[in-house]
């Protein structure tokens, strides 16, 4: 699951500057409580944290904030009005504010996970900084932030921020906010690939079972995304490992987090497999920036797609496993059209959590077409698309500049395909479009069968060689 994009309300534009633009300090001054200050080095007035409200906390994140206090250039206090969701206003410039944050996220369940804001393990806590910090500022600010945790010695801080000890400096308020970061007695594992360093932190409980698989998964995905793409991103990147009560994952700008169902069942180690694939691979699609949430399909369905791709040609999924996780696809596709009634693929992504099906199944079911059409005319044509968008750099897409794109690379192919899959397509459809290219499909709305055309007893290496 994707962490979506927190959406920046604060008044006033401060889009460049070379000085920090806020100094925060966390202390932890009791179990789940930190006392936390920030200091602007311009005044503000409008301040905020981020908002996904739930039935038990109508007013989300903010609820766990108390005692906000705000101070003008002069310490003296000024009146702060909490004005709903979210958000805190003041009529008269804050230089400074404090207030305490409970880490009781984890008490309730939230629409996107509790990856998605906050929860203790280990000792320590994890939290996505905008479950955290009450911020100022704009999107488009790029100014530095410094970060600074006064917590035991024994404790380390791991973020994708530039890290000293127990203080770090995020490049922007969306670095600071769109990602997690843990602190507590962890222990973290590097793994590095040309400039992209990976540093991730495991729950204890899973230890024995879960991290030297996650390890050993992980230093074979690194190098073969990159190979794939033809370069990784030159960046620092944190993930979080836990064990949970249901297995999900989520990421963001540059982290993400993989929740273990605990007790662990090792039957699931092929589901750890496409989480981590999943989740690791928006590291390289994280390149298609989008400008709004109209290409939520791609961002998504293009990533299920391509880490089940690259898992079968790594052999983590044989014949049998490649075909269950093809017909998966079309299923939820199926389902998504069924459940989302009349809503567009363009239009899913404002409610992705209402359209998951829709969004993962049928973005998926594109790839997979286009992939197979593409490479029908011309063998390796749809890996050259994917390698070429990475090598663009990090550019903004809305839909039109991003069907543009993949139509520039497909001879137009792209966009018959998507009016396709939009409009919706029945498992008998989808086998005409497939099968020239050696996949066979078949099934009803819950249920699919996919077979490959070539008649072959191997347990590996029947795939049409697209997939391969």
């Amino acid at each position: 699951m994707l962490a979506q994009t927190f959406i920046f309300l604060a008044a006033g534009t401060i889009s460049n500057c070379v000085a920090d633009f806020a100094q925060y300090t966390a202390a932890y001054i009791a179990p789940r409580k930190f006392e936390i200050e920030a200091e602007y080095t311009t005044p503000q007035s409008e301040f905020w944290i981020g908002h996904q409200p739930t039935e038990a906390r109508p007013e989300a994140q903010s609820e766990s904030v108390r005692n906000l206090t705000a101070y003008d250039a002069d310490d003296r206090k000024i009146e702060i009005n909490y004005t709903g969701e979210g958000t805190w206003r003041t009529e008269v410039g804050v230089s400074r504010i404090s207030y305490q944050l409970v880490a009781d996220h984890d008490e309730i369940k939230w629409p996107h996970g509790a990856d998605e804001v906050a929860h203790p393990f280990g000792g320590g806590y994890y939290f996505t900084g905008k479950a955290f910090f009450v911020g100022a500022g704009t999107e488009d600010m790029t100014c530095p932030i410094e970060v600074r945790f006064d917590v035991p010695e024994t404790w380390t801080l791991t973020a994708p921020w530039a890290l000293g000890e127990h203080n770090g400096s995020a490049s922007s308020m969306l670095d600071l906010f769109d990602n997690g970061f843990a602190i507590g007695p962890y222990k973290t594992i590097t793994q590095k690939v040309g400039d992209l360093s990976l540093t991730s932190v495991f729950d204890d409980r899973l230890a024995e079972q879960v991290e030297p698989y996650i390890g050993g998964l992980l230093g074979d995905l690194l190098p073969a995304y990159t190979k794939y793409f033809g370069g990784a991103p030159a960046a620092d990147y944190s993930t979080f490992h836990f064990a949970y009560p249901s297995s999900d994952g989520s990421a963001f700008a540059r982290s993400f987090t993989l929740q273990y169902e605990y007790p662990l069942n090792m039957i699931e180690r092929q589901l750890w497999s496409r989480l981590l694939a999943h989740e690791t691979m928006h590291l390289w699609i994280g390149v298609v920036e989008r400008t709004d949430q109209e290409i939520e399909w791609f961002t998504e369905g293009f990533t299920d797609y391509l880490a089940i791709k690259q898992l079968y040609r790594l052999g983590y999924l044989d014949d049998e496993s490649l075909r269950s996780e093809i017909a998966s696809i079309v299923t939820r596709h199926q389902l998504g059209k069924r459940m989302s009634g009349d809503t567009s693929l363009r239009a899913a992504g404002a409610n992705k959590g209402q359209n998951w099906f829709l969004i993962y199944g049928s973005g998926a079911v594109i790839a997979l077409i286009l992939d197979a059409e593409m490479s029908l005319e011309k063998p390796g044509s749809f890996d050259d698309m994917m390698a070429k968008l990475f090598g663009k750099g990090k550019q903004s897409y809305d839909f039109d500049s991003l069907m543009a794109f993949l139509d520039g690379s497909s001879n137009g192919r792209a966009s018959n395909v998507f009016k396709a899959v939009d409009k919706g397509l029945r498992a008998n459809q989808i086998n005409s479009r497939l099968n020239p290219a050696g996949v066979g499909v078949a099934g009803m709305m819950d249920r699919t069968v996919i077979s490959f055309v070539d008649k072959c007893n191997k347990p590996k290496g029947c795939a049409p060689s697209f997939l391969k």
